[in-house]
């Protein structure tokens, strides 16, 4: 274990010294749909050059140094043979008397196990830390990327094929591959959910007690948009409230103090005092609102302990841990709007933690709730034990000529070009903030179970076809793209959790590998029947039940 992280330290300063060097595959982002490429593509290729790129110093992405583990896992049924049950089954290796899965071990666990899967394959290099990908770098050859250059040290980095496994998709931005943010509207693809979404009281605040949306002064209150929603199926360029999933125990000697966070100002919290005083007013909470009442504080799935928490945004709040309306810029800005962004963010959440534990509006109960958390002290030390991974929900998503729609994720239809199966749901958290006359509105979110075809027994299975994760062919013909893939905005709220990222990932690698066996062939055109038969061969399902589909 020690040997690989002294090992990617070597890489990590190679990548500033060396001159470039040219790699067959090369994997932007050490996510877990990253890590699950670089992995497969060495698999098959041992005596292929792979790297994973990654922007910053931590690797897992929402796993690891995102706080969530693979926790958003639907069905069991989905993962054999992959390195989604890689990873779950080395979790456990670490915890004494315990032989099942984790899905959501201590994160300095999670990233040694993505370490460990790793140092299997001696062909695979992990370089962290080199910083964005520079906007107008990319060097194409007609549709092929030739080589990009990343921000710290100027790096410059040359492949065959190329795989974006990162939240934001800049590959994808900046490679000239077609892409989108935002919702699609109803008419775009014919999706019954897709667009600015009809007032419904989910997620939403009281109906008989609304909430003022202006100051005393007539200006809107922090966290309330001016903007004016189109009508009902309109497309629009709002997406899901991002947010970070903090890591919390009840177990004192445990426990770190909740951080008060940089620009804390209790005057942005008065729409959350709003909230929690038309709770005591409708008698739901007389004395206050607890914790988990404003939002979900989920166990950590399969912890051993049974005492660790991840702190989630709750469908049954209107004021919840979800930043919304401020993910603007983030999509199509520069490195300083993310950061920007990722402050706000980080401002909001602690800020709303602080605002409970110190505001003397808050209730006693309320606060008494509270005070039976903390932090995980031995979580991100190095970071106050805030998770250093913005949850970014969705970001830009890729378009292609066969795009992921509402209509296709479907339990129990059967396609011919599947390389994954899914299992979650549409989740689509609360889009936007907003005024409905004087009152304030949540708007967007959207819980519910997938659509099945007549007689299906897939339960909440559905089939992922191989065309999700290619650019157009006339626009780029060596990039695979299994995080950033081409969906709407209703689908992708059914793909976008990790195990499907990693599953993604691991087709994916086979794929590149194939396009450069094949004579460097165009991602486009690889024969997936090869794809799937060796996606069959580790023991990945590509229909459920079994025999469903012959």
């Amino acid at each position: 274990m020690f040997k690989l992280h002294l090992y990617s330290s070597i890489i990590f300063l190679f990548a500033y010294y060396s001159v470039s060097i040219a790699y067959d595959v090369a994997i932007f982002g050490a996510t877990p749909g990253g890590i699950a490429a670089a992995i497969t593509a060495a698999r098959l290729a041992s005596s292929f050059s792979i790297v994973i790129i990654e922007p910053t110093s931590y690797i897992g992405g929402m796993a690891a140094a995102g706080g969530i583990g693979l926790r958003d896992l639907g069905s069991e049924v989905t993962i054999p043979g992959s390195i989604v049950q890689d990873w779950v089954n080395n979790n456990y290796k670490y915890y004494k008397n315990v032989s099942h899965p984790i899905y959501q071990p201590d994160m300095n666990i999670s990233r040694q196990s993505f370490l460990d899967l790793l140092s299997m394959h001696s062909n695979i290099q992990l370089i962290t830390d080199v910083g964005p990908l520079i906007d107008k770098s990319i060097v194409m050859n007609g549709t092929r990327i030739v080589q990009v250059t990343t921000k710290n040290g100027q790096r410059v980095w040359n492949a065959s094929v190329w795989i974006d496994a990162s939240y934001e998709g800049d590959l994808v931005r900046f490679s000239g591959a077609s892409f989108t943010w935002g919702r699609e509207s109803h008419d775009q693809y014919n999706e019954s959910f897709a667009g600015v979404r009809p007032y419904t009281s989910f997620s939403n605040f009281i109906p008989n007690y609304p909430v003022n949306a202006s100051l005393d002064n007539g200006t809107l209150a922090p966290y309330v948009s001016s903007e004016k929603l189109e009508s009902v199926g309109s497309a629009d360029l709002n997406m899901m409230g991002y947010s970070y999933r903090l890591c919390l125990t009840t177990t004192k000697k445990k426990q770190a103090p909740f951080v008060k966070p940089t620009n804390y100002d209790p005057n942005n919290f008065i729409i959350l005092q709003r909230y929690i005083n038309s709770l005591i007013a409708s008698k739901q909470y007389p004395q206050g609102p607890p914790l988990s009442k404003l939002v979900d504080i989920l166990s950590y799935r399969g912890y051993p302990d049974g005492d660790k928490f991840d702190m989630c945004d709750s469908a049954g709040s209107a004021f919840t841990s979800d930043a919304i309306n401020i993910n603007r810029n983030y999509v199509n800005g520069t490195a300083e709007d993310r950061l920007y962004v990722a402050q706000s963010v980080s401002d909001y959440v602690l800020g709303m933690l602080w605002y409970l534990l110190t505001s003397p509006l808050v209730p006693e109960a309320t606060r008494k709730s509270i005070e039976n958390y903390g932090l995980c002290n031995d979580q991100w030390p190095e970071n106050s034990h805030i998770p250093p991974q913005l949850y970014v929900r969705e970001g830009l998503r890729l378009v292609n000529d066969q795009v992921f729609t509402q209509n296709h994720v479907l339990s129990g239809l059967c396609r011919n070009d599947t390389i994954a199966l899914g299992s979650w749901r549409y989740d689509i958290h609360v889009v936007t903030r907003t005024v409905n006359g004087s009152y304030v509105n949540n708007e967007g979110a959207i819980f519910q179970e997938i659509a099945h075809v007549n007689g299906s027994q897939s339960g909440p299975v559905f089939e992922i076809p191989y065309s999700i994760l290619l650019p157009k062919r006339n626009e780029v013909t060596n990039l695979l793209v299994p995080v950033c893939h081409a969906a709407t905005h209703v689908a992708y709220s059914a793909t976008r959790v990790e195990p499907h990222f990693m599953l993604l990932g691991g087709a994916a690698g086979y794929a590149a590998v194939y396009s450069i066996l094949d004579g460097h062939i165009d991602v486009q055109v690889v024969n997936i029947n090869r794809l799937q038969e060796r996606l069959l061969k580790d023991g990945v399902p590509l229909h459920y039940p079994r025999g469903h589909c012959d």
